[in-house]
């Protein structure tokens, strides 16, 4: 093989080496921003998600502000607030209670 030809490959395999050991070293410096991105993406997917519900809704988007208007908006967090606490208490009891226990 001609000698220029083998120098363009040895330099051909540095330069790919320097751009493996690149691209390894921008994931590592980025894997933050990742897990950031992330979060922005998922937080994005569920406004989404409740944007479609609220549309495919109306009847009870319409309810639930009316509500708001009706009732005192401090009374229906109390009431927001004390349904959340129910379902709290309620959803490991629901667990409990729905694992098969052998009778004795």
């Amino acid at each position: 093989m001609d000698q220029k030809l083998i120098e363009l490959y040895v330099q051909r395999g540095r330069l790919r080496e320097r751009i493996s050991a690149q691209r390894t070293q921008l994931q590592r410096d980025l894997a933050p921003l990742q897990r950031a991105l992330g979060r922005v993406d998922h937080a994005r997917a569920l406004w989404t998600r409740a944007r479609n519900w609220a549309s495919a809704h109306p009847a009870l988007v319409t309810a639930a502000v009316v509500t708001v208007v009706v009732w005192r908006p401090r009374r229906v967090f109390q009431v927001l607030r004390w349904g959340f606490a129910t379902w709290n208490q309620w959803s490991p009891l629901r667990r409990w209670l729905s694992l098969d226990i052998p009778a004795r």
